[in-house]
């Protein structure tokens, strides 16, 4: 396989596949990778039928929820890769809210628009009570922060807002210096803290695919801001998404290395306001003659509330994953076929 130097919630793009050493290609050179990710020989009948296909995928903590997802769509790969880097791709995610692209050299400017609204006061409220726990993802130094801002008389949901973003602006900052070492723990409460920077160590070690026929890509996505190649390209979004009936704020990295037939995608959500630690999606595209794109992606998320609760609540926190992504990639697929017909 010739490695082209270019290097999944969003979404569209959570997909993986090899990149392939020819313009175009058929099912058969998928077998191997088909077999690596949980699919059968007679998934691919289902594939060209429009159907979306999962399989479950070995989670190596009791945190980990992790799904594999293919769709064919009737889409060249660099139509998917442009979409990759866009923030039209949200458009296939009913639950996002708003979103906007974060320039690196103007985060503060960047995010001007994410805030609370005030029919989410409920949710200001709760955030300017907070001192600790699971309702939010945050670190002891930022829950001092709102403390001291509800203390000084800034308790409005545009106050709180101000506040809020000024978290995210650090969150931001932090990630491009030191990539998921620079990730502040989350303060539980009780003395408590989970390190988001573990469950993506773990997340981007178990998939072993990457590691062993990608190691570039792979070094990438473990070491980043560190040991990156030229020829990628690296986009950073928020994302405001409704998450458990609650607004939460999403710092989203995409590493996208494309070639004119084939893509993969390296998605990392490395900080999410509450419900969860994080998402990584890693994800590939293909084209299959003239017929279209096969897409394919594994996603692993990490989360506190399923930890040590037996395989009950890892179980339904599967299920719910694979169910939004499928609603997800029908949306998506609904999208290609509408553009395809025009």
């Amino acid at each position: 396989m010739r490695h082209f130097n270019l290097t999944s919630r969003w979404l569209l793009v959570m997909l993986f596949v090899f990149a392939s050493q020819y313009a175009y290609g058929d099912f058969g050179e998928f077998s191997n990778v088909a077999t690596d990710l949980g699919f059968r020989a007679e998934d691919h009948s289902k594939l060209l039928a429009g159907d979306i296909i999962t399989a479950d995928l070995p989670e190596t903590t009791d945190k980990m929820l992790a799904q594999a997802f293919a769709v064919f769509a009737p889409i060249h790969t660099h139509k998917v890769a442009d979409l990759a880097l866009s923030e039209h791709v949200f458009a296939a995610d009913a639950n996002v809210i708003a979103s906007g692209r974060i320039d690196p050299d103007k985060i503060a400017e960047s995010l001007t628009k994410a805030a609370f609204t005030s029919a989410e006061a409920n949710e200001a409220k709760q955030l300017k009570n907070f001192s600790g726990g699971e309702a939010f993802n945050l670190s002891t130094e930022e829950i001092a922060k709102i403390k001291k801002a509800v203390t000084s008389g800034k308790t409005s949901t545009k106050a709180l807002s101000k506040v809020y973003r000024a978290i995210l602006a650090g969150r931001m900052e932090a990630y491009l210096k030191s990539g998921i070492q620079g990730i502040a723990p989350f303060d539980r409460g009780n003395g408590i803290n989970t390190r988001a920077a573990n469950d993506f160590d773990a997340m981007t070690k178990a998939s072993t695919i990457l590691a062993k026929d990608l190691p570039g890509l792979y070094r990438t996505f473990l070491e980043y801001p560190n040991n990156q190649s030229a020829y990628i390209e690296h986009a950073f979004f928020w994302v405001k998404r409704r998450v458990e009936n609650r607004p939460t704020f999403i710092l989203e990295h995409r590493i996208l290395e494309r070639s004119p037939a084939s893509m993969i995608l390296l998605r990392r959500e490395f900080f999410v306001g509450h419900s969860y630690n994080g998402t990584q999606a890693i994800s590939g595209a293909f084209t299959i003659s003239q017929q279209g794109t096969l897409i394919f992606t594994t996603i692993r998320t990490s989360s506190d509330q399923v930890a040590g609760l037996m395989g009950g609540a890892q179980s339904l926190g599967r299920k719910m994953l694979r169910d939004e992504v499928t609603k997800r990639f029908k949306n998506l697929r609904e999208h290609f076929v509408a553009e395809h017909k025009r």
